[in-house]
């Protein structure tokens, strides 16, 4: 399955959705979490709206500016995620320095984008239950371009 698409993002929904107490452990989650893969060629990104509440990922949706739509963006360029997902292909899931967490930190691959700290708290408090979402991408096939 190609990367990054809808289909992908919603292939993740499916899995999760298969294993509902893993994530019912970390609490319920209440937030638009935009994700932004910018190419490695420059031009635009591709972008996408996940819905979560509950205990859950209710939607997924693709959004030119993920920005106006979400509480929060994690943004990084296609190699950045290509690296995360295939050290999750490779460990079953995401080892000490491919977290959501890890790669978010100041200097690091991926950033946090929102209107105010708030709105990035949310991130940080939903952090687990987005890592353990991203770590279902060990039982799907990707592929990149």
């Amino acid at each position: 399955m190609k990367f990054p698409s809808t289909q992908w993002f919603e292939a993740l929904q499916i899995q999760a959705a298969q294993e509902p107490d893993k994530f019912k452990k970390f609490g319920f989650v209440d937030a638009n979490v935009g994700v932004m893969v910018a190419p490695k060629n420059g031009g635009p990104g591709a972008g996408f709206i996940l819905e979560f509440k509950g205990y859950g990922c209710k939607r997924v949706s693709e959004a030119d500016n993920p920005a106006e739509l979400a509480d929060f963006v994690v943004t990084g360029t296609s190699d950045a995620w290509q690296e995360m997902i295939e050290n999750i292909h490779s460990n079953g899931e995401a080892d000490l320095d491919h977290t959501l967490d890890a790669l978010t930190l100041s200097g690091a691959s991926l950033k946090i984008e929102a209107e105010d700290q708030l709105q990035e708290d949310l991130f940080h408090r939903y952090s687990q239950t987005l890592h353990e979402f991203f770590n279902g991408a060990a039982e799907i096939e990707t592929e990149f371009d």
